[in-house]
């Protein structure tokens, strides 16, 4: 079995709180009280990430995480202290064989000192478990990016499907109207009155219902980030993003700048670093001692100066050193596996990239393009008596399925391209640039 190296310890530690600091949004509160009034009601992708880096308390706990591992830095950074010891002698016998004097006094001071290199081993290993914390944030932050774009891409869906339907209830009302009118002049019968009523509440219903479901989006994305109460509207072209669907140029940016291989590269840096500090202090440290011995009755002083040091016949930090060496071939076999990883998952989004863009270019060309005489075809023939109502009906129920079939496909390829974007290490910049 892997062993977990301390920074996947102290970061899923960390993690375990975050929960509650969602929950009692304490950072939220922090970060210059911010309210969902002073936050903009309608963003772009690009203004949403920077509210999730300014405003969300789920970030801020992310970034605390970085302030925590730079603690160890000043840890590591400080020498030991010096030790004083005081001894006093009192004469007990009537003889005195061991010293001039009733009383005498000692006073030593022990210094430690470092001089196998284990400071400069302490720190270098801190500093680089801040590197490894900070590159384990910054793919956790791509990660939440992640999050927030699908739900937002599912938040521009929603208005989408609603602006559909609200069309098609608008369209369903003018048809009613239609029918109403031929029937007056004998040319429709009730039950196609009925019928059309039926139809109209039908669509009204779904309208209500594509309503509801962009409104739990809508909460489901100030939740995300820890702003309950914030309900944001989604600006934006609801197109595709036009991402290289080339497996190769994607494995290059995701080589250089994935944020989860880096994450595991500063991991191996850190294991090594803490294998070298392993290494140093095998090492005993050496003390200095300065001090003074002086007696009393009559009163006499004399100079003491010496070392001490720990004599390694047994302990000499195999444990410690063992310890390290285990959780740098983890680290190994981690970075190993991420890369690994990642390779298979960049192939997979790259391909069904590619295929569900081909689905929806033909969709378009097949189908989409050929909407505007479905809808003009399917009413003259109704008006001139040519076709029934069911035939009318039929056709604008195929027109607002093929509208939202088409909804569906710039989703599905949206969120192809946003897998895409995370393998290939580019979400997050392609998100700043909006």
């Amino acid at each position: 079995m892997i062993q977990a190296n301390p920074r996947i310890r102290l970061f899923r530690a960390f993690k375990c709180l975050l929960p509650l600091c969602l929950a009692l949004n304490l950072e939220g509160t922090a970060l210059a009280g911010t309210t969902a009034e002073s936050l903009p009601q309608a963003v772009t992708i690009k203004q949403l990430l920077e509210v999730a880096r300014r405003h969300s308390p789920r970030y801020a706990a992310l970034r605390q995480a970085v302030e925590l591992s730079k603690a160890e830095i000043a840890a590591a950074d400080v020498l030991p202290n010096p030790r004083v010891n005081f001894g006093n002698y009192s004469l007990l016998s009537a003889n005195n064989t061991m010293y001039d004097g009733k009383v005498q006094r000692e006073v030593v001071l022990e210094v430690p000192v470092l001089i196998s290199g284990q400071h400069g081993a302490r720190v270098e290993a801190a500093e680089k478990q801040v590197q490894a914390i900070e590159a384990t944030v910054q793919a956790e932050f791509a990660g939440l990016v992640h999050e927030l774009w699908r739900t937002f891409i599912k938040l521009l869906a929603g208005q989408q499907r609603v602006a559909v339907w609200e069309e098609t209830s608008t369209n369903m009302e003018r048809l009613a109207a239609l029918v109403a009118g031929r029937e007056e002049s004998g040319s429709a019968s009730r039950y196609d009155v009925l019928r059309m009523e039926i139809e109209a509440k039908d669509v009204r219903a779904k309208l209500e219902t594509a309503r509801n479901d962009l409104q739990g989006t809508v909460e489901e994305l100030g939740l995300m980030l820890g702003l309950p109460d914030w309900k944001p509207q989604a600006l934006g072209n609801f197109a595709p993003l036009g991402v290289s669907a080339d497996p190769n140029k994607a494995w290059a940016d995701a080589e250089r700048i994935n944020p989860e291989i880096e994450t595991v590269r500063r991991g191996e840096t850190a294991a090594e670093a803490r294998l070298e500090k392993a290494k140093a202090e095998r090492w005993p440290v050496p003390s200095i001692q300065f001090g003074s011995a002086f007696t009393d009755q009559p009163y006499g002083h004399a100079f003491f100066g010496g070392f001490s040091v720990e004599i390694p016949l047994f302990d000499r930090n195999q444990g410690g050193m063992a310890r390290a060496s285990a959780e740098k071939q983890s680290a190994i076999l981690e970075r190993e596996f991420v890369t690994s990883r990642v390779h298979v998952a960049l192939d997979r989004a790259t391909g069904l990239l590619a295929r569900r863009r081909e689905t929806r270019a033909r969709f378009e060309r097949e189908v989409i393009a050929k909407l505007p005489a479905l809808k003009e075809m399917g009413e003259a023939a109704y008006r001139l008596g040519k076709g029934t109502l069911l035939e009318l009906l039929d056709s604008t129920r195929s027109r607002t399925e093929i509208r939202l079939t088409h909804l569906e496909l710039i989703e599905l390829e949206l969120e192809a391209e946003l897998e895409t974007l995370r393998a290939s290490g580019l979400l997050v910049s392609r998100a700043e640039t909006g």
